[in-house]
């Protein structure tokens, strides 16, 4: 009758824990959270694996706790970031983050020749202009190429539009002097201009000189009896 060989073998003998060995790993867990020595049998401690300066079951609690509150940081992170603001800081509005190009106070207006056309005024080889927007208005000379410079600008009633009745180019003291006769109604002055290298520039001496000419004649004899414009 065939045996089993297995049966031949002796019996495994089942090894008992050690209590001492039990007792040192319950030392070394409480040791972590009571911060306590642990106090080994000296034999034992000879021969027991050291890990920062404790026993291995330390340093594996240790590492476990440390990821733990790793984990919950992690987790929490992103509901600290977006539910708790800096200190004095508040939120911004709606409006803030508008891209439209909608004009708000303190911003520099639009350039004339930019929302408005030129309303043209010639006289004889002469070409110059005006715009009218609102409670501004601009004064302009067209060249041969069609190229606009500005003369003058400033503030007027919203009523009012600016015209250009009059204008004349006369040499004065080797200088080249463009006089412009603009307004509305009833209510003209004369301004001078002194050409130079970046073009034709007010001049406020000359028109203090030929602000209420009654004609362009009138201009040509007030200049022609000025020495400077000092």
């Amino acid at each position: 009758m065939p045996t089993d060989p297995l049966m031949n073998l002796p019996p495994d003998r089942i090894p008992e824990p050690s209590q001492a060995r039990m007792s040192e790993t319950v030392a070394a867990a409480q040791q972590l959270f009571t911060r306590k020595p642990v106090k080994a049998d000296s034999k034992r401690s000879a021969g027991r694996r050291q890990f920062f300066a404790g026993s291995w079951m330390e340093a594996i609690l240790g590492a476990g706790l440390v990821t733990a509150a790793g984990i919950i940081a992690i987790s929490l992170a992103p509901t600290l970031l977006t539910t708790v603001p800096p200190p004095g800081s508040e939120p911004l509005p709606a409006e803030a983050f508008r891209t439209d190009m909608r004009q708000t106070p303190g911003m520099r207006p639009a350039d004339l020749d930019m929302i408005a056309p030129l309303e043209p005024a010639t006289f004889g080889d002469l070409r110059l202009g005006v715009r009218n927007v609102d409670d501004r208005f601009g004064l302009y000379l067209v060249d041969d190429k069609g190229i606009e410079k500005t003369l003058l600008s400033g503030n007027k009633g919203t009523q009012d539009a600016i015209s250009v009745t009059d204008a004349m180019l006369a040499d004065w003291n080797g200088e080249q002097v463009l006089s412009v006769r603009s307004g509305f109604g009833d209510l003209q002055r004369w301004d001078a201009f002194v050409k130079g290298q970046s073009g034709f520039a007010l001049s406020p001496a000359l028109s203090r000189i030929i602000w209420d000419a009654a004609d362009a004649q009138d201009v040509q004899d007030r200049l022609a009896a000025t020495g400077t414009a000092d």
